[in-house]
Order: C-alpha cells, then sequence, then structure tokens
C-alpha cells in the first residue's frame, strides 16, 4: 500500500510541473539571452587524405590556433586514408564531386542529433581566419557590448536602387520603434539589486541584470555589401538560414550573436519590425532555448570577459508569444520560404504543443504504470 502511494505521490508531481506556468521575469528579450544564452557551437571540419601538403598544414595549423580561441566552434580533422570502407560512408557532407582536402562548416545542430552544412570549400589558412572573425562581425560584439538593444543586419540583394531605398524604409522603421518600445517596470540594476530585495522581499533575483552594460533603447543597422570581400563567411551563415541568395533581406541579431531569421525585404513591413523589437523587449518567461526561433552567429568573443564575472550562464530562453511576428527560426534541413514566411507565434505554438505531448506522454506512461502496479497487488493478493 505504501508503494502505491508513493508512486500516486510522484505521478502527481510529474504531472504537476507541466501544469504550472512560470511567471514572466521582467529583463527583457534581448537582455536575457545576452546574460544567460551560452552561444550555440559551430562545427569546422577539415577533411584530408593523408600527409599534408605545405597550404593544408598551414591550414591545419589556423585550425589549431581557432581550437584554442573564445569562438563557438568546435573543431574536427578527418584523415580519410586511415578510415575504413565503411567508416568513409560515414563522413559527413563529402559529395560525390568533392575530394579532399575540404574545408567544411556546420550549424550548431540544435539538439536534432542531425548537423546541416553551411559551406564547403578549399582547405586554406584564409579561409580558417575568414571563418573565425571579420570585421563587421567584430562589429556587432561592440556594439552588443555598448547596450545596443539589437542590431538589424541589412544583406544587400542586386538591386542597388532597391537596396538603397530597403535601407532609408528599414531605418525609418527603426527609429519608430526607438519612439514606441520601452524597457519593462520592475528591471533590478545590479548595484541597486541588495537593497531593493532587502526592502521588498516578494520580489525575484530573476528580476536583477548580471551585468552593468547600459540597458536602452536603441537599435542600430549594419550594412553587408555584396562586394565586401571580407564578409563572403557573415553572408554565407545568413544565406543558409534561408536557403536563398542574392535576396534582400534584414536580420535582427541580439543576445550574444543571435540571430532571428532573414525578413525578406520583398515583404517588407513597418509593423513587422515594431512587432520584432516589441518582443526583443518584452517580459521574459523561460522554456528551452532550442524549441525557440534563431541561429547564433559564429562569433571570436569572450562574453565572459565582455560581461563579467556575475553573468550566469543558462539553457532558458525567454519567448512571448504574442508579440513577434517575423519568419520562423531554424528547422533542421528544411527552411521557409521568403515569400510564405510564417509568423514566429507558430513556433512557440509549436514549443507549447511540444509540452503538451510531453505532459501527455506523461501522463499514459503514468497510467500504464499504475494498471501494472495495480495488477501485481491483484495478483499478490490472489496468493495470500
Amino acid at each position: 500500500m505504501f508503494s502505491k502511494a508513493r508512486f500516486l505521490i510522484s505521478v502527481v508531481l510529474v504531472l504537476s510541473v507541466f501544469a504550472i506556468e512560470s511567471p514572466a521575469c521582467k529583463v527583457p528579450v534581448f537582455r536575457y539571452a545576452l546574460e544567460r544564452w551560452a552561444a550555440d557551437r559551430f562545427t569546422i571540419v577539415a577533411v584530408i587524405d593523408g600527409e599534408p601538403n605545405d597550404v593544408v598544414a598551414d591550414a591545419l595549423g589556423k585550425l589549431q590556433s581557432l581550437r584554442d580561441s573564445q569562438a563557438n566552434v568546435d573543431v574536427e580533422i578527418i584523415d580519410l586514408s586511415t578510415l575504413s570502407e565503411a567508416e568513409l560512408w560515414s563522413v559527413e557532407g563529402l559529395g560525390d564531386t568533392e575530394e579532399a582536402p575540404v574545408l567544411q562548416v556546420f550549424y550548431p545542430d540544435q539538439d536534432s542529433g542531425q548537423r546541416r552544412l553551411c559551406w564547403s570549400g578549399e582547405l586554406t589558412a584564409e579561409n580558417v581566419e575568414a571563418w573565425r572573425d571579420s570585421p563587421l562581425r567584430r562589429k556587432i560584439c561592440e556594439e552588443i557590448q555598448s547596450g545596443v538593444s539589437a542590431i538589424w543586419l541589412f544583406v544587400e540583394g542586386n538591386d542597388s536602387e532597391a537596396n538603397a531605398d530597403s535601407v532609408a524604409r528599414l531605418m525609418a522603421a527603426l527609429r519608430q520603434a526607438e519612439s514606441t518600445v520601452e524597457i519593462p517596470e520592475g528591471v533590478i540594476r545590479r548595484r541597486d539589486a541588495a537593497v531593493v530585495l532587502a526592502e521588498d522581499a516578494t520580489l525575484s533575483m530573476d528580476d536583477v541584470l548580471r551585468c552593468d552594460i547600459p540597458l536602452k533603447v536603441q537599435f542600430s543597422l549594419i550594412v553587408l555589401s555584396r562586394d565586401d570581400d571580407q564578409e563572403w563567411a557573415l553572408r554565407a551563415m545568413v544565406e543558409g538560414m534561408s536557403n536563398q541568395t542574392d535576396v534582400a533581406c534584414a536580420v535582427p541579431i541580439f543576445g550574444r550573436g543571435r540571430m532571428i531569421d532573414p525578413l525578406p525585404m520583398s515583404s517588407f513591413k513597418d509593423q513587422s519590425v515594431l512587432k520584432a523589437c516589441s518582443y526583443l523587449f518584452g517580459e521574459c518567461s523561460c522554456s528551452v532555448k532550442a524549441l525557440n526561433p534563431g541561429t547564433d552567429l559564429l562569433l571570436d568573443a569572450s562574453w565572459q570577459d565582455l560581461l563579467g564575472d556575475q553573468v550566469v550562464i543558462s539553457e532558458a530562453v525567454v519567448v512571448q508569444p504574442e508579440s513577434l511576428s517575423i519568419p520562423p527560426g531554424h528547422v533542421q534541413n528544411s527552411r521557409p520560404d521568403f515569400d510564405q514566411a510564417t509568423p514566429v507565434e507558430d513556433n512557440f505554438a509549436v514549443s507549447g504543443l511540444l509540452v503538451a505531448i510531453v505532459a501527455l506522454g506523461c501522463l499514459i506512461a503514468a497510467v500504464f504504470a499504475w494498471s501494472r502496479v495495480s495488477t501485481v497487488a491483484i495478483s499478490s493478493d490472489k496468493h495470500d
């Protein structure tokens, strides 16, 4: 009888986890992401075949330095000459037309278990350096560190006249957003935390900022030119998210380089920008990061040094389903067409559906286990 009671209590506790909704904290989305989301890691793979020549050896040396850097990247070196026939078939991203040596860059796997190829090309030291860092990516880190709420990266298309018009429209929309959105009430600055929390015991540490970077309403615009030879890796990361090239788009970047999927200028609306900015300033509620839209940039940045020792690394993520209406997040091996973009609210609805499915699975497992316990108990009573 005691075992049955303990089992029922366990079932109730498990199901209660899914029934209780976590209260939102006051820290806005973009700042919560900056202070608490660890950047997802890319994977760079060097595929060689036997003893490397001088060019490849230099590239492997650069990869070793990249492995030891602060960049959110893992490095793998695969020597085909050491693999069996069966192992050769398992090498990812190596098509029939590619031969070693080759350099491959994979997006973070987003817990899907299958890596998605972002780029593949010549294995050279120059290409490794291009993936490690670039002027625009350094500028993005600097602006985030200065307190900019989000950087909007405008990626030029082929039409120069349309590009200029799009930049002007996007800038106007961002200025409107700056005059509209507000910092949530109740955010506690780190320097004020001791006094404020002592005065009101009902307040939560979740509402306290974890670093002293200025908290302000500010959006900046950075243009990625088509003829910028130093930024081809950044363009590859953006275009790989949409599976389209030569299409002008705007990409909001916040946190530690988190990109929400490109907003195509062909379907640009001021309201879409305002909703995206409002989402970034919304109060946060916690969920699983991987279930939310977006992909991180590859950045060579030590966020712990930039933000300070009080920053907390967390797998929590912030969501505000009712606010954001821009193209959906990264889905492994499946990207939406620009002209048929689905609002991000659908991603959050999917997240809720996944939670509901998990809860239902727990309930089914509980019922099954309960039936087994009852059967065993009945059988025991019969034997007695």
